[in-house]
């Protein structure tokens, strides 16, 4: 496609030099009026400056320049023995211009082309990378997933087993202090015993003391 392109155009820029350069002829030898050939739109560009003198010559320059990176490069076409050969050496210029620019453009137009087919593949190698690398963190979340399920199950556990530890120290602390309570009440009750025996102690002996007191009166009445 890009060949077929390249040669239409090849053919449409031959055509058109072909063209001037009949023009140029039918001015040369025809003889139009000069004037009116140097003020058309085809030599826009180019200043045809007569000298004077016995032998004067006609010099054509380039108002603008053709060199694209020296805007102040304009240059000289020439200089010619008559306005006919200058007007046509102009024509002839500017259908080397034309040539020269359709190339250009020709291969400009190749390199951008280029260009994009390498930018459009690098973009498809750079999406199937962003795609592969999609795909490696999608499995890494999952994973990641899995393992904080894993631990908030474990979690789960841990509290419930820690609910059940400590309803189970409650219910121990509840015994401690019944049986705390429990042990208060019989050393109370253990006091109070052994207050009671010491009591009942004290009676014995002075009952013992009293049966002895008895016993020796006793024995004096019967001697």
């Amino acid at each position: 496609m890009k060949s077929l392109i390249f040669k239409v155009s090849t053919v449409l820029v031959t055509v058109v030099s072909v063209t001037l350069m009949a023009a140029a002829l039918s001015v040369y030898f025809a003889h139009p009026d000069a004037t009116s050939e140097m003020n058309t739109l085809a030599m826009l560009n180019y200043d045809f400056q007569q000298s004077t003198g016995e032998n004067p010559m006609w010099t054509v320059k380039r108002r603008f320049s053709v060199v694209a990176a020296d805007s102040k490069e304009r240059g000289t076409v020439g200089s010619y023995k008559t306005v006919y050969e200058a007007i046509t050496k102009s024509h002839e210029d500017l259908a080397t211009q034309m040539v020269s620019q359709k190339t250009e453009k020709g291969s400009l137009k190749t390199s951008v082309a280029e260009q994009l087919v390498k930018f459009d593949a690098s973009q498809q190698q750079d999406v199937q990378a962003i795609g592969d690398r999609v795909a490696i963190l999608q499995a890494e979340a999952e994973q990641w997933q899995t393992q904080v399920q894993a631990r908030s199950d474990e979690a789960q556990a841990i509290s419930v087993n820690t609910l059940e530890v400590r309803e189970e120290t409650a219910a121990r602390r509840t015994d401690v202090l019944r049986l705390r309570h429990e042990l208060e009440e019989a050393r109370t009750d253990l006091f109070r015993l052994n207050e009671i025996l010491r009591h009942d102690t004290d009676q014995l002996l002075r009952v013992e003391l009293e049966n002895q007191a008895l016993d020796q009166r006793l024995q004096q009445l019967q001697q």
